[in-house]
């Protein structure tokens, strides 16, 4: 505090400050605090404690200002198109809790007026953050909100450091817990962890699509498969890794109460239990095959994990649009020797597209028709959800990013080892007449194989499709011969929000002088635009691979 005059005399006194300051006691207050200028961020202990106690502040605050820089006095923030509705305040993470935490907030001009207050402009501004009013006016408790449903509020909103999007969120949550700056995606992961220990909630599960399409568990009225489901993988944590992902149908997700859960016989889920392991959380959680929950639909598997271990994970919410169901999260569990079960997130993509809907849900609404109908195949496991670094440290953000262009790697070590075995190999780069196509050929004094792999990008680089076609020429009495083979074209895709680890193993199976010859090919992702290419060649009188590329 300065002894030796009014704050308005010094010359270095930012212009926010000055005209807060004014604000202030113009409206007859003697103490204002500002987070810019009351928070020593070189004290890590005082920004901890001020980051965790913040949402008190502002909740217990007789008023809270906020100013909007980018609005001008003369706006009215009810039109449709006005500055109000386009602020890039209602954009920014820290500021939700400046929104929801106190009861007073008025809203300030880009010259310091008065434009109104949270009560007065509750409609635009509801309309503006998907907030319900109930929330905003604090006519319901926080706690009556799913967990999906507030983190949600936040999930397009930004901030400068990746930590903040969780540490902006923990007065949301009534949690606190130590800010840890350097952290990254992992402050994300431990806001999680704190939310599953104290509130119990399953829709933080509940991320990204929710199916609302026609109905495809049952068979079309003339009796023929009308869909197709093919499975997708998404990850290896049910913890989301990024809060991006409760953008789309979680505000529209409430927790089921138990009056509701004890009709559908799962009174059991809102006791769930987590226990932190070395291996993840374990937890128990009822889950039905997808096989069973889909008895009349082509299910086309695509990656490593067999059918059988695909499953329906049973939460207990529930979606606006489907209030009589509980939600099902797609899911499956890796084959393991150690006998810990992880449940990983997956998705499916249906075909044909259906007229409404997402047709790549991670979620479906199961009514109580069909989880009577699917009663005896529901089984409660113990089942292990995965710390999500262990994800994020090797696939990060870098697996959101578009791609620029495509290229394929082989590894020294990897081209060392098939000569050892008798294949030459040779991988040409695209060149200026293919700008799209990698050349892949393998030779030995019997045969070449030979893999053409054509890539396409759409949605600005979001979307990769890879198409690779396959030939196998023998040589016979100095004469060079194609061998036919079952496929010759096989196809890969990959969308941004998966970035998936591994696209999909395929198979093209030739015959050479009586006996077969199978080429097992799969696309890994290694960084940003860059794929491993992997193939295996497999000899039928052979008991292990002929050349494996990594």
């Amino acid at each position: 505090m300065r002894t030796d005059g009014f704050i308005w005399d010094d010359g270095e006194l930012s212009r926010k400050i000055r005209q807060a300051c004014r604000v202030a006691r113009k409206a007859g207050y003697r103490y204002l605090w500002i987070d810019s200028c009351c928070i020593d961020k070189t004290s890590s202990s005082e920004l901890s404690e001020s980051i965790n106690s913040m949402y008190q502040w502002y909740g217990r605050a007789n008023v809270c200002f906020a100013h909007l820089a980018d609005v001008p006095s003369d706006d009215d923030p009810r039109a449709a198109q006005s500055a109000f509705r386009r602020s890039r305040w209602f954009t920014r993470g820290w500021t939700l809790q400046e929104l929801i935490a106190p009861l007073n907030v008025i809203f300030l001009s880009d010259d310091w007026n008065v434009i109104g207050t949270k009560l007065t402009l509750v409609s635009p501004i509801e309309d503006i953050t998907s907030i319900p009013a109930e929330a905003l006016l604090h006519t319901k408790s926080l706690d009556d909100f799913s967990v999906a449903q507030r983190l949600s509020w936040a999930a397009k909103r930004a901030t400068t450091r990746v930590e903040d999007q969780a540490y902006s969120l923990l007065g949301t949550f009534d949690i606190t817990m130590p800010t840890l700056y350097g952290e990254g995606e992992r402050a994300f992961r431990r806001l999680q962890e704190e939310i599953v220990r104290r509130v119990p909630d399953q829709s933080l599960f509940a991320w990204t699509d929710v199916y609302q399409g026609s109905d495809v568990h049952r068979r079309s009225t003339a009796g023929v498969e009308k869909y197709s489901l093919s499975l997708y993988r998404y990850g290896v944590s049910l913890f989301s890794t990024s809060i991006n992902r409760f953008a789309a149908d979680s505000k529209d997700i409430a927790v089921v109460s138990p009056a509701i859960l004890h009709q559908f016989g799962r009174s059991d889920l809102l006791s769930a239990e987590y226990t932190p392991t070395p291996q993840g959380i374990r937890t128990q959680l009822p889950v039905l095959p997808l096989t069973g929950l889909f008895p009349h639909v082509e299910i086309i598997y695509q990656g490593k994990v067999p059918e059988s271990q695909w499953y329906v994970a049973i939460l207990g919410c529930k979606h606006r649009h489907s209030p009589g169901c509980l939600l099902g999260r797609v899911c499956y569990i890796p084959p393991s020797d150690s006998g810990i079960e992880l449940l990983c997130p997956g998705y499916v993509r249906i075909s044909p597209t259906p007229g409404r809907g997402s047709h790549q849900p991670d979620l479906f609404p199961l009514s109580l028709a069909t989880i009577e109908r699917c009663r005896d195949a529901i089984h409660i496991k113990t089942v292990y959800i995965s710390h999500p670094e262990r994800a994020t440290r090797q696939l990060g953000d870098a697996r959101l990013q578009p791609h620029e262009t495509i290229n394929l790697v082989l590894r020294k070590a990897t081209r060392d080892d098939l000569r050892a075995q008798g294949y030459a190999v040779e991988l040409r780069n695209p060149d200026e007449g293919h700008p799209t196509t990698h050349m892949l050929t393998l030779s030995n004094d019997d045969h070449t194989i030979t893999v053409e792999y054509r890539h396409t990008l759409e949605d600005d680089g979001r979307k990769l499709r890879i198409e690779g076609d396959v030939k196998i020429s023998r040589r016979a009495l100095d004469e060079v011969e194609d061998v036919e083979a079952d496929v010759r074209s096989v196809r890969w895709w990959d969308y941004s929000r998966s970035w998936r680890p591994s696209l999909d193993e395929k198979e093209v199976v030739f015959t050479l002088a009586g006996k077969q010859l199978t080429l097992k090919l799969c696309l890994d992702w290694a960084a940003p635009s860059h794929y491993f290419p992997h193939v295996e060649v497999v000899r039928m009188e052979e008991t292990t691979p002929a050349a494996l590329l990594e």
